[in-house]
């Protein structure tokens, strides 16, 4: 289930997302997309919401569970014009945006790619890449 809050114009207010890895991350926020997602194969429900502040600081919050474990997690990152500044509740890293794809390439690329992303990605060529 997608669900994209109807009024995005709402007022921003308080919001902490655990976070099992780090410290809790705490903004004042307006909730702009969430996400609730149920594999029948693993038996993971993941709930994903998105935040973004007046000043335009993004928070995300994801939390997976099953019958056995729960993971709650927590980043944001604040756009700064030519870096941005990622923050995991642990480490906090500073990226040229001119890097920030490249980086991320590199990620899903990697050998476990497909088992780290799991079902929320699908690797594609893009719409204007020549095949």
């Amino acid at each position: 289930m997608n669900r994209t809050p109807v009024d995005l114009s709402s007022q921003p207010r308080a919001v902490t997302l655990p976070n099992d890895f780090g410290k809790p991350l705490s903004l004042t926020a307006s909730l702009v997309a969430e996400d609730i997602h149920f594999s029948t194969g693993s038996g993971v429900l993941t709930v994903e919401k998105l935040y973004r502040t007046p000043e335009g600081r993004v928070g995300y919050g994801i939390i997976a569970a099953s019958s056995e474990s729960r993971e709650r997690r927590a980043y944001s990152i604040d756009d700064q014009g030519e870096t941005l500044v990622a923050d995991n509740g642990a480490y906090s890293v500073e990226l040229p945006v001119a890097d920030l794809c490249e980086l991320l390439c590199m990620a899903l690329q990697a050998e476990d790619a497909l088992k780290t992303v799991g079902e929320h990605a699908q690797c594609c060529a893009a719409v204007n890449h020549d095949a």
